[in-house]
């Protein structure tokens, strides 16, 4: 809901907006759309903000991917809150199971969260509608030939990157119904010698995605998920924990001399950026973050405000930010996501900090409360109040009903017409 507020958020409401009315659900609308452009839309607009939700050992944002494709499939086909709830569960174990099967090499130019998403929002709306076992494989089969998401726009600060999520969910939503109809897709889509892993990930390992499936003991990959508690990319919640610990040992910020953070070098790859200018280079990078960090206490929605990006201490405290790789951390990823700082004053002392798990890992869960805080700080973000905040609280403790599923409180709570 916090995407909403934004004025990338905005840039998707008005392509919603010249779209043909719909039967189903367009956060922001008071009139539904066609399923795949409330997929694109309502996936796009929740990666904007940078606080969904993260998997580590796949690099990949299975929220902002599977539950807009489920959720847009659910309301159409007249499925149930428990089905929903089935859906995404199955969503998330394909999209991870995926994405951690790619290696490095491919994130390196590509976002797994758009190519691995579309595996997962295809098994998503699927299950939601039932389709066979053939129809199943070649839905998977559809959305591989789909598959797409290049980091270059990253390189340039453009505004592509919640494109990739909202795209995902479209494609997995239009290969399921299309396989339904009785679109054929290639059987073969992971391991063919043209295929998904060939032409993307050729130093994958494709037979990693049924790796341990169904065996006794083995987890649902949906409770590996991190839950962030920072608004910028995951890659940066390990310095920023650190900072924010250096912080409260700090007097003023002006007595900083330099700032040295050491991570892995996936975070060097996408986050060293020492001079961000926009909200969406601001979250990408390092140094201003933990600067950040240092200074507030905090990496909020707020943070990332004109006004905030403008802040003269933070401007002059990121250039005495310096990052490197550190072995031992590199060798720890995609397992460990971790750093640390050292902070040297202008008085000769030196301070430091790490974090291995970073706030909201699995191991270093957020609590129940701090859930809802959040939920509620990014409702409000996106132009909520606290009634209507409520009232989607109130529908999502409710989701997990045999009843079929309604989102009218949901689109009346989310409005913005």
């Amino acid at each position: 809901m916090a995407g909403l507020g934004t004025d990338t958020g905005r840039i998707f409401l008005d392509y919603a907006r010249q779209q043909p009315a719909g039967r189903v659900t367009l956060l922001g609308l008071d009139e539904g759309r066609a399923v795949e452009v409330a997929a694109l839309c309502n996936g796009a607009v929740s990666h904007i903000v940078e606080m969904d939700d993260v998997e580590r050992a796949s690099v990949t944002h299975p929220g902002a991917v599977v539950v807009p494709a489920a959720l847009a499939t659910a309301e159409r086909a007249g499925a149930s809150g428990h089905d929903l709830l089935a859906a995404v569960v199955a969503g998330y174990e394909i999209m991870v199971r995926v994405g951690a099967a790619l290696g490095p090499e491919h994130y390196y130019h590509f976002h797994n969260t758009a190519t691995a998403g579309a595996f997962g929002a295809a098994a998503a709306a699927g299950w939601l509608l039932k389709l066979d076992r053939e129809r199943l494989v070649w839905a998977l089969g559809n959305a591989g030939t789909q598959a797409a998401g290049l980091w270059q726009f990253n390189e340039e600060g453009a505004l592509t990157k919640p494109l990739h999520p909202g795209r995902a969910a479209a494609n997995g939503v239009l290969a399921a119904t299309l396989s339904r109809l009785g679109l054929t897709g290639a059987r073969h889509i992971m391991e063919g010698e043209r295929g998904f892993f060939a032409g993307l990930a050729p130093h994958g390992e494709p037979l990693k995605v049924v790796e341990h499936l169904g065996e006794p003991g083995e987890s649902l990959r949906v409770h590996a998920i991190s839950i962030k508690p920072h608004a910028s990319c995951r890659h940066t919640h390990a310095p920023i924990d650190a900072a924010i610990a250096l912080h409260a040992q700090l007097a003023s910020v002006d007595d900083i001399d330099t700032v040295s953070v050491d991570t892995y070098r996936a975070a060097l790859t996408l986050c060293d950026k020492p001079d961000p200018h926009s909200a969406p280079d601001a979250k990408f990078s390092l140094q201003y973050c933990v600067a950040t960090a240092l200074r507030h206490g905090r990496v909020g929605l707020t943070q990332f405000d004109p006004a905030a990006l403008s802040d003269p201490t933070v401007r002059a405290l990121l250039e005495r930010v310096t990052v490197t790789a550190d072995p031992a951390r590199e060798a720890a990823y995609p397992a460990t996501w971790s750093a640390g700082v050292t902070v040297r004053l202008r008085d000769g002392r030196t301070v430091q900090a790490a974090q291995d798990r970073p706030r909201g890992d699995p191991e270093n869960p957020l609590s129940a409360s701090e859930l809802t805080d959040k939920f509620r700080q990014l409702a409000a973000y996106g132009g909520l109040d606290r009634a209507r905040t409520d009232q989607a609280l109130d529908w999502l403790q409710g989701l997990d009903s045999a009843q079929p599923l309604s989102l009218v409180t949901l689109r009346a709570a989310a409005s913005r017409e």
